[in-house]
């Protein structure tokens, strides 16, 4: 089935994306990193949010997925992009996965555009419920990696140490974009003159 689907960009802030953003199930506490957000435009109505943004530091089964080490992540790394939210607000069958490839090629281009770097993968954390076990990802191809340890680290500022705090168990899904490649040098985005 075919949906007369446009992703329309827009800032974080945006009151429409933050109507929606408020009632996705993990708390809205705004988004770290580089980011790209997006509306869901179903015919003429906004039906949705999707986002993607820098994606976590460390992860086992993502970096084992993704072939990243120490010697490679830090310019590697922006080179893949975290789901960080989607909410549909009208459930069609097959609508969820058709949106979601739609954005991951979107996405891409606006990333390379915007942060110049050409994207390789895509992950995202879900918080697994008896209605929610990442069946849209699977359906889009997506590989199941296991689960997150259930912590993470957490620090107030750049330069103050780190603590290690607990969070809820997530499920980890990853997918490789075919015949692209890791980044192998990378420029933060706030050091290029405009």
């Amino acid at each position: 089935m075919k949906f007369n689907i446009d992703l329309i960009r827009c800032k974080r802030t945006d009151p429409s994306y933050q109507d929606i953003r408020n009632r996705h199930y993990v708390p809205n506490r705004g988004t770290h990193g580089q980011q790209l957000h997006y509306l869901i435009k179903l015919d003429d109505a906004i039906i949705g949010i999707i986002s993607g943004a820098s994606s976590v530091w460390a992860v086992k089964a993502r970096d084992e997925y993704f072939g990243l080490d120490k010697n490679n992540k830090r310019v590697a790394l922006p080179s893949i992009i975290n789901n960080t939210v989607f909410r549909l607000e009208t459930h069609i069958p097959n609508l969820a996965t058709f949106v979601l490839s739609r954005w991951r090629k979107r996405i891409s281009v606006d990333w390379e555009d915007r942060y110049k770097v050409k994207v390789h993968g895509f992950e995202t954390f879900v918080v697994e419920e008896d209605h929610r076990k990442g069946a849209l990802y699977l359906a889009d191809n997506w590989c199941y990696l296991g689960e997150t340890a259930g912590s993470t680290k957490t620090h107030k500022g750049l330069t103050n140490k780190s603590e290690r705090v607990s969070t809820s168990i997530k499920m980890i899904y990853a997918k490789k974009i075919p015949k692209t490649a890791l980044s192998t040098s990378y420029t933060p985005t706030w050091n290029i003159k405009k």
